[in-house]
C-alpha cells in the first residue's frame, strides 16, 4: 500500500514541474523566439522610420516635379539656373567669383590695417 501512496504523490509533482517547465518554455519563446515579440518591435520601428524615410522623399520628389515645371515654363527661370549651376553668360558679360575662405580675408584684414597704417 505505501507504493501506491507514493506513486500517487509523484505523479501530480511530476505534472505539476513538466507543466511549469512547459509554460516557462512558451514565455521564452514568445520573447524571444523567430517572431517573437521582441522582434515584432523591432520590426515595426524599421517599418516607421522607412515610412518616415518615405515621406521625406514624396517631399523632396513634389519639390523637384514643382521646379521642373517652372524650368519649363519660365524661360527666365531657365537662364537663372543655367547661370548659377552651369556658369554659363551672355556675350560681353563678365562673371565675378567672390571666394570666401576665412585666409584670405584675415590677409586682406592685415594688408588693409597695413595700408591705413602707413
Amino acid at each position: 500500500m505505501k507504493k501506491d501512496k507514493e506513486k500517487v504523490f509523484i505523479k501530480p509533482k511530476f505534472v505539476m514541474m513538466l507543466s511549469a517547465l512547459f509554460i516557462i518554455i512558451l514565455i521564452l519563446t514568445f520573447f524571444f523566439g523567430e517572431g517573437g515579440f521582441l522582434e515584432i518591435m523591432d520590426a515595426q520601428k524599421k517599418i516607421a522610420n522607412h515610412e518616415k524615410r518615405i515621406a521625406e522623399l514624396e517631399n523632396e520628389k513634389n519639390k523637384l516635379t514643382d521646379i521642373i515645371t517652372e524650368l519649363k515654363i519660365n524661360p527666365l527661370a531657365l537662364e537663372k539656373t543655367a547661370r548659377e549651376k552651369l556658369w554659363l553668360m551672355k556675350d560681353n558679360e563678365i562673371v565675378v567669383v567672390i571666394i570666401k575662405d576665412k585666409k584670405l580675408k584675415k590677409n586682406s584684414d592685415k594688408k588693409t590695417e597695413e595700408k591705413n597704417k602707413k
